[in-house]
């Protein structure tokens, strides 16, 4: 799909892409993506279940389970909270999944399910510290607002997930009440969002309604079912949960399927690697045999966020090329040229690859 080939919104711009309406998932038009900030109206959209309906009269954060003061908390309360921003790059764990091979079941991701935004709220720690949680839990399960029927299950379920509660990851989880300093977007979780910086973005929940301290690990269908590295679909025997983001990169200009004309051109991109940030983006144009380092071009080179990049192509002949990116990061990760196969189809990193043509002159 070229810019041509996007959605446009009534203003002539590309819109999300529209993978599947109920539940609605929509990606980004990320080639049109030019700011290092996601705008939020061209941010992925990823649900498991309908959007919910919130009241926020009636709305409350309840905190509980294994602490020794069980709390509630209006929406008021937590905007008159300390307050924090982080600047984070969400991508779906999903992302590229209609790139890996052979192919797998799911939603089938292009390149659009991840974006960087300024995220805004009350650190998850300063919460914790007012319940007091109790030494007896090991994890802390976050409900959202919004529920509904899986496919494998008879009864409704609310999407929930857990995290261990380590102390280093607990200081760096965020309940976000804005993003790009706007109230975040009903589609987007408002009036409440965890935000993980470095975690795919299944474990920033949405909408959430409870948080609860538990004695024993969760085993929700979100957590144990979907959301983990298997080999057969079915066999949960060896499952590995899927956590922090790979490094990854993806070639945002040209397009797949382009012909470019002869001159020179700048390929543009984008690269990220969760907890840590990008080192070097290597470039190849005749599909690997060669390698030459890109510009890493943002201005802002903050752990957890991404980065552009531009390698300056000049005067390529008329023919057929194989474009790749590849991306380092600082502790060393390098994009594989093929990614590690799952049955689900989750964390595909591999190189990005797409074919350009520059057609020849014909006098």
């Amino acid at each position: 799909m070229t810019n041509q080939d996007l959605p446009r919104t009534i203003n002539d711009k590309p819109g999300l892409i529209p993978l599947q309406v109920m539940p609605e998932n929509m990606e980004s038009p990320i080639s049109d993506v030019l700011t290092w900030i996601t705008p939020n109206e061209k941010f992925f959209a990823r649900n498991h279940l309908p959007y919910p309906t919130i009241q926020l009269e009636s709305w409350a954060l309840f905190l509980g389970g294994e602490v020794e003061r069980p709390l509630n908390f209006s929406y008021e309360q937590l905007k008159k909270m300390p307050q924090v921003d982080k600047f984070v790059t969400m991508e779906c764990s999903g992302n590229k999944r209609a790139l890996m091979e052979p192919p797998t079941p799911g939603e089938q991701w292009q390149t659009g399910a991840v974006g960087n935004a300024k995220w805004t709220g009350v650190p998850l720690a300063y919460i914790l510290d007012q319940a007091k949680v109790k030494e007896t839990a090991v994890e802390l399960v976050f409900t959202g607002a919004d529920s509904g029927i899986r496919p494998d299950m008879e009864n409704a379920v609310n999407y929930e997930r857990s995290l261990l509660l380590d102390k280093a990851l607990m200081s760096e989880c965020l309940l976000a009440l804005k993003m790009n300093d706007e109230p975040i977007p009903h589609k987007h979780g408002f009036p409440l969002r965890l935000i993980v910086p470095g975690w795919y973005g299944m474990a920033h929940v949405k909408w959430i309604s409870r948080i609860s301290a538990t004695p024993i690990p969760f085993k929700g269908p979100f957590q144990a079912i979907d959301y983990v590295y298997i080999t057969n679909e079915g066999n949960y025997n060896n499952a590995v949960p899927v956590t922090e983001m790979k490094v990854n990169s993806i070639i945002t200009w040209p397009s797949k399927g382009e012909k470019v004309h002869l001159g020179s051109h700048t390929v543009r991109g984008l690269a990220w690697a969760g907890k840590t940030t990008i080192s070097k983006v290597e470039i190849s144009i005749d599909s690997g045999m060669t390698w030459n380092t890109a510009r890493l071009t943002s201005p802002e080179h903050k752990p957890y966020t991404w980065t552009f990049w531009e390698y300056q192509w000049d005067n390529p002949v008329p023919g057929q090329y194989f474009l790749q990116a590849r991306a380092h990061d600082n502790n060393g990760n390098v994009q594989p040229k093929g990614a590690t196969w799952n049955a689900k189809g989750y964390g595909n990193n591999s190189i990005h690859q797409i074919t350009i043509t520059v057609p020849q002159i014909l006098h």
